[in-house]
């Protein structure tokens, strides 16, 4: 493959070009630049454990990502965009419009259903984000004040987005009790406007809920069969963010100890144990696990394994699950205790080469080509990405080299932020990045705007 300036220029043969510098990448993949369609990374642009630089993303791999997620961005696009482009960014980098943010710059955290007035200002608000390069208008259906809006007025505002060629990504009402009729709201918004539907950081949580896994799947392929275009992102762990360094007390009657994983307040031998674990090395029965070490240690942190890893893996062997981190480009802390204070997450650090090392390599739920197109093209794909996510003559030199028999996930949940082995190269826009595993810098990124 062939890099002039910031583009691929040939692949495959290239006896008529000569090079300044060459990488050896023999016995190694050489990919797109992962693409990450959920992220957190420059969702705040004031959030202090973010870095511009966007380390922790490209030591991963990922050269792209989408922000502005979970109903939460800035509200004026072109000016955060403006904002970003003076500041430089280590990755690629678009926007989703939030529509809890919009409400919430309208209405304030007022429930209820918007005015005649109100939903008129959000409408003027989400096509002026759309006419500054939003990629379409996300939604937080769990948290206030978005979740105050009803099918109706998410659907007028969805609609919205579909001139522009919008997508509606979606964090769901409910990925627990109500998580089948969470979707079928999510389906029904996005077929009523028009506009194809992401069902983001898709899961099932709690145990109660893990028998849905059937009707989920059968929801969301029934859509697809009917010619609806919908897809899911996906990360590979079975704790969300609110389930990270949690009093134990919280999390101990709603799952098996098996699924709680101690991380801090108790001896240190007990640290990185199951709870179920931890009674066999206590000598007493599973069912009084928690019971004793709270009586013990009263405050037991532990890290609540509450996600469906039949339904994760299920969701990423499907044809339609794109990969996602649900992360930020965090800052690396100076401790791992300290990352775990801060309930740091380890899919900042790590997701791409959990997928890669674990789950495909270690499990083969998916081949590596599937796995590779889940990460890039597919998601290019689904944006409407035109020069991004392939290897090809004309494409933004985006690329990823990575040793397929060592890549790995260094993480723990003691230890939330290591970086990974076993990527040896990442370019941004035809510059090197990452070098032999080492990071290099350098804000190579661009912004991207829907429709440029």
């Amino acid at each position: 493959m062939a890099i002039v300036g910031d583009r691929i220029v040939a692949v495959g043969e290239l006896g008529l070009y000569t090079a300044d510098r060459v990488i050896d990448a023999e016995g190694m993949v050489v990919a797109p630049g992962f693409i990450n369609p959920h992220s957190h990374t420059h969702d705040d642009l004031l959030n202090p454990f973010v870095e511009r630089d966007a380390k922790a993303s490209l030591m991963q791999g990922i050269t792209t990502e989408f922000g502005g997620v979970d109903g939460r961005s800035p509200v004026d696009i072109a000016a955060a965009l403006a904002q970003l482009e003076e500041e430089g960014t280590g990755v690629n980098f678009g926007l989703f419009l939030g529509q809890g943010s919009v409400r919430a710059h309208v209405m304030g955290w007022a429930p209820g259903p918007a005015g005649e007035a109100q939903l008129a200002e959000m409408k003027r608000l989400v096509r002026a984000g759309m006419e500054a390069g939003a990629f379409g208008l996300s939604t937080g259906l769990e948290y206030q004040p978005g979740s105050f809006a009803d099918q109706a007025e998410l659907t007028a505002l969805v609609a919205e987005t579909a001139p522009y060629g919008g997508i509606y990504s979606t964090h769901v009402r409910s990925e627990g009790d109500r998580v089948v009729e969470a979707i079928r709201e999510a389906l029904a918004i996005g077929a009523e406007a028009g506009v194809p539907v992401n069902l983001a950081h898709l899961k099932i949580v709690h145990y109660r809920n893990w028998a849905k896994e059937d009707e989920v799947v059968a929801l969301i392929e029934e859509a697809r069969r009917a010619g609806q275009r919908v897809f899911a992102d996906v990360y590979p762990y079975l704790a969300p963010d609110y389930a990270v360094n949690r009093p134990l007390s919280e999390w101990a009657a709603l799952l098996p100890p098996e699924h709680l994983l101690i991380v801090d307040g108790a001896a240190e031998e007990l640290h990185g144990l199951t709870v179920a674990e931890a009674a066999s090395r206590l000598g007493v029965p599973a069912a009084e696990a928690a019971g004793r070490l709270l009586a013990r240690y009263p405050s037991v942190r532990i890290v609540a394994l509450v996600s469906s890893g039949s339904a994760m893996r299920r969701f990423f062997q499907a044809e339609w699950s794109l990969v996602s981190t649900d992360g930020e480009a965090q800052p690396k802390l100076a401790t791992a205790a300290e990352a775990r204070r801060y309930a740091f997450h380890r899919r900042s650090y790590g997701a791409y080469p959990q997928l890669l090392g674990t789950l495909v390599r270690e499990e083969k739920l998916l081949t590596l080509e599937q796995a590779v197109r889940k990460a890039t093209g597919q998601v290019a794909d689904e944006f409407g990405l035109t020069d991004r996510g392939y290897l090809k003559a004309g494409q933004f030199a985006d690329v990823v080299v990575f040793d397929p028999e060592t890549i790995a996930d260094r993480t723990t949940w003691l230890s939330p932020q290591e970086y990974p082995e076993g990527i040896a190269y990442v370019l941004v826009n035809g510059h090197v990045v990452v070098e032999q595993g080492e990071w290099k810098g350098g804000r190579y990124g661009r912004l991207l705007r829907r429709g440029e």
